[in-house]
């Protein structure tokens, strides 16, 4: 894990390359696990038995690096330090953000030192100069209790929703098959487990490896001309644009999905596009975007809030029978078998938990109801987005709305005041990307872990050492970075569009007040309820060919820029090879696709190695 803390941040803000925690299924776990199963493992069993890892160890290995990754760069720490920064630091008389909110910033929240703010973004005048940690040491130690709360708050709900998901509706999480497989016969007498004797699984591999390599070759000479793998088709002379691209390791993934669920993702992302089709012609808008918001027009992403909304209290009601069992053994004090925590543990750890948050949020300056509809907004877009990602499989999955957004366009600044616009705005730092979350995690971490331990009470403790090592190596590595090269030397997204982002934002709120939350709010009320009628029909007859979880995300920015062609193109090939070929051929070319997933994953880790060795920068191979 101590390594994943540096080689994330070196590997984004120094190198510029593939981001290698940035979804569900983070690239350099599944790299580790590669290296542990097919390299480390065979070495270990030829030593004898005794020096070997088991399955069981090997997978508390990959799921403590499933929830360390989860901080590290894109999660949290990538954005944590600038964002709590931003504000004073681009601030300048012209914005007048110095009165509209560093004045607002509670002194536990920020650096007070201006100038090691300054020097965080601009470097250290010398050399071998000491970074100033005794500026940071309060806000660290602030903000170090507010994440872990929220991390317990996350931990505790995944705990009473892992039977419902795991044992009574008995969800496939797609993004546990490639791990398992690795882990084939990790217990065994052989070497190398079934997967690796396999030669479709080398050749589906090699095919991202020749393809990337040749166009990472062109960054190193012009003889090597890159193979274009995205696109876009412009539709109304250039107002609407059709992205596409070759992702294969999301086309793997998609191999992995129930054709219904690949088929509705794509579907709606068409229909999406239709309808923004229609408003371009139409001329309709709805005002400005919102903070956070992730692709599509402003009607299409309330649509979408909608339906993510419907979908939580969804799943909260057909776990409504497992939580009341958990409760009346919690009340009586008896322990659930098969699960991690005690139902009375995980019912008091979620109240108290929640509670720490909402007095966390109180006293550095948002007032109590803001600090709950944020809390409880947060909860409903982790647990609908871990269940998509759960039963479809999607490695970058983004909620299309933030609750922030909700509030704000709800109260408006005249109700809310500078000092709640504030607090929203920093809200960002563990509210705002949202494709590597830490329910996502939990809950891989857990089905993973379903009857492979023994004695698994003590996994908590395991997977919370995997966050604090995460946080706190990055968090280091990310300070030493800034402060030796100057934070806006490295990348820019996350010193200079991350932090100015959610202020530019309350600013626009502040002194342009948008009065269109009434319609936005029809859209959501309109795509909520649609989503209720896909939900109805989808559990109520057998036929209906539309999976409702394509609904909330296929207009999405990850599934535009990154994800509909290549499950579009994996629904093509899966619905022809079961068509013709049956289950059996499926099951055969399964590991070709798994061959395309760990293939494009290990070739991206060894490029941005390569790159870094060499000073190139900018080679993005993966990302979502």
């Amino acid at each position: 894990m101590g390594a994943i803390s540096v080689l994330s941040p070196w590997g984004i803000l120094i190198v510029k390359g593939s981001q290698l925690t940035s979804n569900a299924i983070p690239v350099i776990a599944v790299l580790f696990l590669f290296l542990l199963t097919a390299a480390v493992l065979p070495l270990l069993k030829m030593l004898g038995r005794a020096w070997a890892f088991s399955r069981a160890e090997l997978i508390a290995v990959y799921a403590m690096m499933l929830v360390g990754a989860v901080v590290v760069t894109t999660g949290f720490t990538g954005s944590f330090l600038s964002v709590i920064t931003g504000a004073a630091y681009y601030a300048t008389p012209e914005n007048a953000w110095q009165a509209l909110f560093v004045e607002h910033i509670h002194p536990y929240l920020a650096p007070a030192d201006a100038d090691a703010v300054r020097l965080f973004y601009e470097g250290l005048p010398e050399r071998g100069a000491p970074v100033p940690w005794a500026a940071w040491a309060r806000p660290l130690a602030a903000w170090m209790l507010f994440i872990f709360a929220f991390y317990w708050v996350i931990f505790c709900l995944g705990a009473l929703l892992r039977g419902q998901w795991i044992a009574n509706e008995r969800l496939v999480f797609p993004l546990t098959r490639l791990p398992l497989a690795m882990l084939e016969g990790a217990d065994s007498a052989p070497l190398l487990g079934g997967l690796f004797k396999r030669r479709l699984l080398w050749l589906g591999a090699a095919v991202p490896l020749l393809l990337h390599s040749w166009n990472s070759l062109h960054y190193y000479h012009d003889a090597f001309q890159p193979i274009a793998l995205t696109g876009a088709v412009s539709l109304l002379q250039g107002s609407v644009s059709l992205p596409f691209r070759v992702n294969l390791p999301v086309m793997g993934l998609a191999y992995l999905m129930a054709l219904e669920v690949s088929f509705s993702i794509w579907f709606f992302f068409l229909l999406y596009t239709l309808q923004k089709v229609a408003f371009a012609r139409l001329g309709f808008q709805l005002g400005g975007a919102d903070i956070w918001t992730s692709g599509g027009p402003v009607p299409v992403s309330y649509q979408q809030a909608g339906g993510l909304f419907a979908l939580a209290i969804f799943v909260v009601w057909t776990a409504r029978s497992h939580l009341r069992g958990l409760w009346r053994q919690a009340r009586k004090g008896e322990p659930a078998p098969g699960e991690l925590l005690s139902p009375r543990t995980a019912f008091v750890g979620l109240g108290v938990g929640i509670a720490v948050m909402a007095a966390w949020l109180t006293l550095t300056g948002l007032s109590l109801y803001v600090a709950l509809l944020l809390i409880v907004g947060a909860l409903v877009v982790f647990v609908a987005l871990s269940r998509i990602v759960c039963e479809a499989g999607i490695p970058g999955c983004q909620t299309p709305m933030t609750p922030q957004a909700f509030i704000t366009r709800g109260f408006g600044p005249d109700g809310l005041g500078l000092g709640n616009m504030t607090g929203l705005g920093l809200s960002t730092v563990w509210m705002g990307e949202t494709a590597a979350n830490m329910m996502n995690a939990v809950m891989h971490s857990l089905k993973l872990t379903s009857g492979a331990l023994p004695a698994p009470r003590w996994l908590p403790w395991a997977l919370f050492a995997a966050i604090a090592v995460g946080l706190l190596g990055s968090i280091w590595f990310t300070m030493t970075l800034a402060y030796t090269y100057g934070g806006i030397n490295l990348h820019s997204w996350y010193f200079s569009g991350a932090p100015r982002w959610p202020f530019t934002y309350m600013a626009s709120m502040y002194n342009n007040p948008d009065p269109s939350f009434g319609p936005r709010l029809l859209f959501t009320s309109i795509g909520g309820s649609i989503m209720a009628g896909l939900l109805f029909l989808r559990h109520r007859f057998v036929w209906w060919p539309l999976h409702p979880l394509g609904f909330p995300i296929a207009s999405t920015y990850t599934i535009i820029s990154y994800g509909w062609f290549a499950i579009f193109c994996a629904w093509l090939l899966k619905a022809t090879i079961l068509r013709y070929g049956g289950v059996r051929a499926y099951r055969a070319l399964l590991p070709f696709f798994l061959g395309l997933i760990l293939g494009e994953f290990t070739t991206a880790c060894l490029w941005l190695f390569i790159d870094g060795a060499f000073g190139v920068e900018g080679n993005m191979i993966f990302n979502f």
